[in-house]
């Protein structure tokens, strides 16, 4: 990892909102999978943790996509 992606994610890290524990979690019934409200809430806070990390890479100038096949942006 490079020093800026490390920046980044460090930054990213510190604005994070807290995600509360799952209602069907926390009451124990960790077996089965989470209601529609929860997935969707999960999704919400996946999608901007995601879309700080790439703010803060670009803002750093590091492209997310570099090496990845079929992407032809050199590594820094």
């Amino acid at each position: 990892m490079d020093d800026r992606e490390l920046i980044a994610a460090i930054l990213t890290a510190g604005m994070l909102p807290t995600l509360p524990i799952p209602r069907s979690r926390a009451e124990g019934r960790g077996g089965g999978p989470v209601t529609d409200a929860e997935g969707e809430a999960i999704q919400r806070a996946v999608g901007h943790a995601i879309g700080l990390y790439r703010s803060a890479l670009e803002g750093l100038g590091v492209d997310p996509f570099a090496g990845l096949p079929g992407h032809d942006t050199p590594r820094r």
